[in-house]
């Protein structure tokens, strides 16, 4: 029984949740358990997408375990087996390490190698937020895990997530040049965390963004509907955050093509790597290498990379 592992930005939770829900060819999902899955379990449960809270001890027992039961409800080499045999850990990692690009860089660079242990491949499920995942394929090439990223069609990887809720650092270039008068976009967890967010600021103190945004001449936040619709009140928070700071709300349209299409390439990239599990060397499902983007130099950019605590 393959084991594919995930691990998580809370940004990217509600598209999490979207492609979980929807995938019959999970048998069993299994959560990191503590703090940062509650969010997500709760958003499963709501969807009826059954799931396990397991330590990340605990999960690598539980496999073990059942690799060694008898087939169960299905028989080796059932044609049931193979569209439904898939086990998928979840790890999300907690939102304010974006305060901090070396401890994001030092969290999931830990993470890999400890749920590489037990997983037949990883996902990696964050843009390269800043360049501090830029590098994952040099600096773990020493993994004999299959690693897979979130990437455009063509085969770039993704800048954040708000590249990924527009539809690819080609649109998210578009949109910064096209609004360089926007101060923040506003995905839905964006709109659910952004306080908190600044309150885990790497110096130990709120980031005061009003006095960031002052004189700078941005005086609008886009709030990116990609559809999804996990947390109440999307409006209205964006609209608070308007108030707050004397900014004019305005609506782009989002999706979730790049998040779906990932996770399915994901998937097929892992099942013809799985047998190869044993080989040494890092294997790194990204499709097609192509140099990345030169990213246009926009305000909002640079006042989302303050915000979070990002060098530019």
């Amino acid at each position: 029984m393959p084991a594919r592992s995930i691990i998580a930005c809370r940004m990217l939770e509600d598209e999490l949740v979207h492609l979980l829900s929807a995938d019959r060819e999970v048998r069993e999902l299994l959560l990191v358990d503590g703090r940062e899955c509650l969010s997500l379990s709760g958003k499963l449960r709501a969807q009826n997408r059954p799931h396990l809270l397991l330590g990340q001890d605990k999960i690598a027992e539980h496999l073990l375990e059942r690799q060694s039961r008898p087939s169960g409800i299905f028989s080796r080499g059932s044609a049931q087996q193979k569209a439904a045999d898939l086990v998928i850990v979840v790890s999300p990692l907690r939102l304010g390490l974006h305060s901090d690009l070396e401890l994001l860089k030092v969290a999931v660079y830990d993470n890999i190698r400890r749920l590489s242990a037990f997983s037949d491949g990883i996902l990696i499920f964050y843009g390269k937020c800043g360049n501090a995942l830029a590098n994952l394929e040099h600096d773990l090439s020493d993994l004999s895990c299959p690693l897979c990223f979130l990437t455009d069609e063509s085969g770039e990887r993704i800048d954040d997530c708000i590249a990924i809720a527009l539809g690819g650092n080609e649109n998210y270039d578009r949109a910064l040049a096209e609004h360089q008068d926007v101060a923040l976009f506003m995905t839905l967890m964006w709109a659910c965390n952004w306080r908190a967010m600044g309150e885990e600021a790497a110096s130990g103190q709120r980031l005061d963004l009003g006095a960031m945004l002052k004189g700078t001449g941005m005086r609008k936040v886009a709030r990116i509907d990609t559809g999804l619709c996990f947390e109440t009140g999307f409006e209205e928070k964006v609209d608070g955050f308007a108030r707050e700071f004397g900014l004019q709300r305005i609506e782009l349209q989002g999706e979730t093509a790049v998040a779906k299409g990932s996770y399915e390439r994901a998937k097929s990239c892992l099942q013809a790597a799985q047998p190869r599990r044993a080989r040494p060397g890092a294997r790194i499902c990204s499709f097609k290498s192509k140099g990345c983007l030169e990213p246009l130099i926009a305000l909002c950019r640079m006042t989302r990379k303050k915000f979070l605590g990002e060098s530019s």
